[in-house]
């Protein structure tokens, strides 16, 4: 697999997309952690417009940012990239967990009303549609879903992340549709991780709230399945 040709194609994909242009993302196309966020601040056509030449810059693409403490997202993106790795930064005065994983978002507009809207559910949709045709959005071993209600993995919304990254609960749901506990870890209320795998367990997806303040043991938790899938995922190519 082609990891560059693949991120080149998907690029490509996003800025010949019109009304309107995709939001792309950025970070490292080639790390094995993809984090799909809800929204950007800004979806402009001209930051998207930028978030593509960065992308298409593979010199700068995943270098450390200055820190805005402001972005709170990114405080626990960089948290979670730490823990799961067991390393602090080699840049303390900035961020440098792109350099461990590639982050988009699962909504193009920004919102204040989160997915009620028509254009916004039409639209996030639409984004998982793409997603679900893209070969380098499918190429991750993990994909973090910290978009909370933007998608939704039951029969009455079509089990939008098994039908989206091919996966499945990691047990069966029960007969109402709801997914049973061993795969959810819940902490508090506004506090919860799902997890999943597709069936060669080759891919994990977690789905879990907005990454902007969540709890230590939380973050401990998720990093350490995501740490033991790809360590299983090094074994399993070991064996082959």
């Amino acid at each position: 697999m082609n990891r560059e040709k693949l991120f080149e194609e998907f690029i490509n994909e996003c800025e010949n997309e019109k009304e309107p242009l995709t939001f792309c993302g950025q970070g490292n196309p080639n790390a094995n952690i993809l984090i799909i966020g809800k929204e950007s601040t800004d979806t402009s056509e001209a930051l998207i417009r930028d978030k593509i030449r960065l992308c298409r810059d593979k010199k700068n693409r995943d270098a450390p940012r200055d820190i805005n403490p402001q972005n709170k997202t990114w405080v626990y993106y960089q948290r979670l990239l730490d823990e799961i790795f067991h390393r602090k930064s080699d840049c303390p005065d900035k961020w440098d967990f792109e350099k461990f994983a590639f982050t988009t978002e699962m909504n193009n507009i920004p919102s204040k009303h989160s997915c009620f809207k028509k254009e916004i559910k039409d639209g996030i949709n639409k984004r998982l549609e793409f997603f679900k045709d893209s070969e380098f959005i499918q190429s991750f071993p993990v994909v973090i879903l910290a978009c909370s209600d933007y998608i939704k993995n039951d029969e009455k919304n079509g089990y939008q992340n098994n039908n989206t990254f091919g996966v499945e609960f990691d047990n069966e749901p029960n007969n109402d549709g709801s997914p049973k506990g061993e795969h959810k870890k819940e902490y508090s209320k506004g506090f919860w991780f799902y997890t999943h795998h597709s069936k060669d367990k080759q891919k994990l997806v977690i789905h879990t709230v907005q990454l902007s303040q969540i709890q230590d043991k939380m973050i401990k938790d998720m990093a350490t399945v995501i740490r033991e899938h790809l360590q299983s995922l090094v074994y399993l190519i070991a064996k082959e």
